[in-house]
Order: structure tokens, then sequence, then C-alpha cells
């Protein structure tokens, strides 16, 4: 009975063995395929099994490859690469990348992942140093936006890179960016001189515009106030027209009552010396201040007021004149 249940559990330790060297499973995260005597399938096979159980012959015979079909990330180093112009920058670009074809990344790479990440890397700093060598410092970095072209270098970049590992190595490049951009220090130095001079010439061109734009402004303004001023002087002169045609209408109207003139000219004389507060000490004979005499009042409403009453007042002798000319 001893002997029985040896010989069993020898039989499925065996069987457990054999299955194990007999079958193999891919998952959903992995690529895998199977070398025959060492030979790699032919790629027009698709280079990858799919997710399941699979058999396989025993080493050394069959023998299966896997490869994590996830992405990865490749830092490339910071290194130093010259312009088309001359002038260096200091890089550092980042790679997103995966295996795709499994049985080509195998072939090129037999030493593994570690390995193919060298050659990557070696291939990105070629094509970075190419692309960089053929553009200028300005489209790196610039004050001036139309002149940067970032986006444009990436994509460069990328297509190149792309191309290159998918065709060489099996590997598809997801995406491809500058990480890091800098400038020595001798070259920021001479970059920032050069930005001030630009500036410098940007704010004297500015300057320049303004000081010929406040010139205009100013001889407009000033052509403004020539037609301002003539128009009012045009107008001034229509007034003092008018006003003189109005003057002489009231000089005709006190012509033929000089009296009236003489009287409201008193008036005023009186309204004048009266505006404020005061404490006057006269002769009621004298004008104006006659008009507080009631017999004076009468004369000068019956027009009976006396020559030498008259002659008295500040306006009287061009009264009595008026009078004179008006009874001839």
């Amino acid at each position: 009975m001893k002997n029985i249940g040896t010989i069993i559990a020898a039989v499925f330790l065996s069987l457990v063995l054999l299955a194990y060297m007999c079958t193999y499973q891919v998952r959903f995260t992995e690529h895998a395929f199977v070398k025959t005597w060492g030979k790699a399938p032919p790629a027009s096979d698709g280079g990858s099994e799919k997710v399941g159980l699979y058999y396989k012959w025993p080493r050394p015979i069959q023998q299966v490859v896997k490869y994590d079909k996830r992405l990865r990330v490749l830092n490339d180093k910071t290194e130093e690469t010259r312009t088309t112009d001359g002038e260096n920058l200091i890089l550092t670009t980042f790679t997103i990348w995966r295996i795709d074809d499994p049985i080509k990344f195998n072939t090129n790479f037999p030493g593994g992942v570690d390995i193919g990440e060298q050659k990557l890397r070696s291939m990105i700093r070629t094509h970075k140093q190419a692309v960089v060598g053929g553009h200028k410092l300005s489209e790196f970095v610039s004050t001036d936006a139309a002149e940067r072209n970032l986006d444009g270098i990436e994509k460069e970049l990328l297509d190149l890179v792309r191309a290159d590992a998918e065709k060489e190595y099996g590997i598809f490049v997801q995406d491809f960016g500058i990480k890091k951009l800098g400038l020595p220090q001798s070259v920021t130095t001479a970059i920032f001189a050069k930005m001030k001079s630009n500036e410098e010439k940007k704010a004297e061109r500015y300057r320049s515009e303004g000081n010929a734009a406040a010139r205009n402004i100013e001889a407009e303004a000033r052509a403004a106030e020539r037609r301002i001023l003539a128009a009012a002087r045009q107008k001034v002169a229509e007034i003092e027209t008018e006003a003189q045609r109005v003057i002489g209408e009231y000089y005709k109207e006190f012509n033929s009552h000089p009296e009236l003139r003489i009287f409201l000219d008193r008036l005023r004389t009186l309204e004048d010396t009266l505006q404020t507060r005061t404490t006057i000490i006269f002769d009621q004979s004298t004008p104006p201040f006659n008009l507080f005499d009631e017999a004076v009042r009468k004369k000068v409403g019956t027009g009976e007021l006396s020559g030498r009453e008259a002659s008295a007042d500040p306006l009287g002798d061009a009264a009595i004149a008026a009078k004179r000319d008006t009874k001839d």
C-alpha cells in the first residue's frame, strides 16, 4: 500500500511538471511568442499570441518569450545640442513607448529590454542633434511668439523617431517631447543682451511714433483752435453789429425823450450808490440826489426839467444837445 501511494504521488507530480513544461499563459498586459529550436516564427504570423492558455513542447524544443506591452517612459540624458546658428541648447527629452512587434524586438535585442532601451536612447540622441541642428535658437527661445516653434520641432522629432523605431526595432513611440530646455551661462548672457537691445530698439521706435502722433495731434488742435477762434470772432462781430443796431434804436428813442434817459441814468446811479448799507449826507439840489425832491420829480414827469438842473447831471450836456436837436 505504501508503494501505491508513492507511485500515485510521483505520477501526480510528473503530470504537474509536464503540464508546467508544456503549457503557458498569455496575460492581457503581455506579448508572447514561441521559439522552436531557438528560432522565432516568421513576422507574418502576427508576432504575438492572444490572451489565453496555450500548449508547447518542453525545453529545449520550444521556448516562450514574453514582453510587457504596457507603455514605458524613457527620460533622455540632459546634454548640450548646437543649433543651426551656432548656439548651444541644453535639452532633456522624454519618450513614451511600448513594444509593438515582439518578434522583431527579440531579433534585434535578444539580450533583453534594457539593451533595446539603450538602442532607442542612442537613436533619439542622433535624431535630436540632427533636428535641433536644423533650427535657429529663436525657434526655441524668443520674446516673439511668432518665432517660437517648439510644437513643430517636437512633432518633427516624434515623426522621425516613431518611423525608425517601428521599422527597425518593432517599437511604437506614442509620444515624444522636450521636458526641459535651458541655455548655457555664456549663451544666456548674450541672448539677454540681444533681447535687451531689441527691446530698446522697439522702445525707441514706439517713442518716435508717439512723438510723431503727438505732433500731429497738436497741429490738429491748433488748426481746430484757429477755426474755433475765427468762428467765435465772426460770431462776436455779428453780435456787436446787432448790439449796435439795437443801441441805435434805443438812442433814437432817447433822442425823442431825453428827460427819460436822464431820469434813468440818475436812478441807476442811485442804485449803484445804495447797493450796500450806507449813510449818505447830500444836497438835494445836486443831481442825481435832487430826485428826492418832489418838485423835481414832478418836473421830470411833466418834461419841465430846467437846463441848469439838466446840465448838473453827468449826462446833462448830451441830453440838452439831444433835446435841442429834437426841437430843431
